[in-house]
């Protein structure tokens, strides 16, 4: 932690300015498109990745990707389910996670902002050193792109996907993210349930549907879990500062036994109505 810039650090300040973060997220978005801009014009290498990586899952009897999207391409509703939660709620909940920790939870904002940038920009550059296409786009690999048949095409809607971008999951990354902010925030145990149960459904769905290798699963959720440790989020203090937890009671012995007691008298003294020795003094015959 002491080898964190002092911006980075978990702090109690009040939120930051809105022009300040949108700032922050249209620099994330020329980065973005820069790298995107580089790993385009590498499919092949990118396709090359992509086996390896089920090659290397087949060695240790991790390769399932296979088997687990044969299954749901013959499913109906559980099919669209999976491809709704993939299209949707990874932006929409991350969002809404980042939106409530600055309305609400403003002394947990900065650390939780800090913790969502260097996921990107590590993820980011990991795309632009080692491009790796996702198993739908493996060529000849039999893979069934659940997300692109429910309508949304291979670029999977307005906002296209990184198409080489597969190592790590940004999917599981975020989602991780969203369990460890949204943990720090919330008391309800059903609500932490289901933050918890996010990244968990998450990495279910991006397998299914033929977007993600098993190893970009643990990739992303390791990478969610080092950058909120990075920022400090994963420590007790944290969780508390961020729910506005009380102060600690003085402990008792630091505390008059007696109201009313003179200030250094000793235990058992009490000051009478008339300002005299009280019934706990014993005052010497004159």
């Amino acid at each position: 932690m002491a080898l964190l810039p002092l911006c980075w650090r978990f702090t109690g300040r009040a939120r930051p300015r809105l022009v300040g973060e949108l700032a922050i997220v249209a620099a994330l978005l020329v980065f973005y498109g820069r790298v995107r801009s580089l790993a385009a014009v590498r499919p092949s290498e990118a396709v090359a990745h992509g086996r390896a990586i089920l090659d290397a899952e087949g060695a240790v009897s991790l390769r399932v990707e296979g088997a687990v999207n044969g299954w749901l391409t013959g499913q109906g509703l559980v099919r669209m389910l999976a491809v709704d939660y993939y299209q949707f709620l990874h932006l929409s909940v991350a969002m809404g996670v980042l939106a409530f920790c600055y309305v609400r939870r403003p002394a947990l904002y900065r650390p939780a902002r800090n913790a969502l940038v260097l996921t990107n920009v590590v993820a980011l550059l990991v795309f632009a050193l080692y491009p790796a296409a996702p198993p739908r786009l493996l060529p000849g690999a039999g893979f069934v792109d659940s997300v692109a048949r429910a309508g949304f095409g291979t670029t999977h809607g307005p906002i296209p996907a990184d198409q080489y971008g597969a190592l790590p999951s940004l999917h599981l990354a975020w989602a991780t993210w969203v369990a460890v902010v949204g943990v720090a925030m919330v008391r309800r145990w059903w609500v932490r349930a289901l933050l918890v149960a996010h990244p968990l459904l998450t990495a279910v769905v991006v397998v299914v549907t033929a977007n993600h290798y098993v190893v970009d699963v643990g990739s992303g959720m390791l990478l969610g879990l080092v950058a909120t440790w990075a920022v400090g989020l994963l420590t007790p203090g944290a969780t508390r500062s961020a729910r506005g937890a009380p102060k600690e009671a003085a402990p008792a012995a630091a505390r008059p036994a007696l109201a009313g007691a003179p200030v250094g008298a000793p235990a058992g003294v009490r000051a009478s109505p008339a300002g005299g020795p009280g019934p706990g003094n014993r005052s010497s015959p004159t």
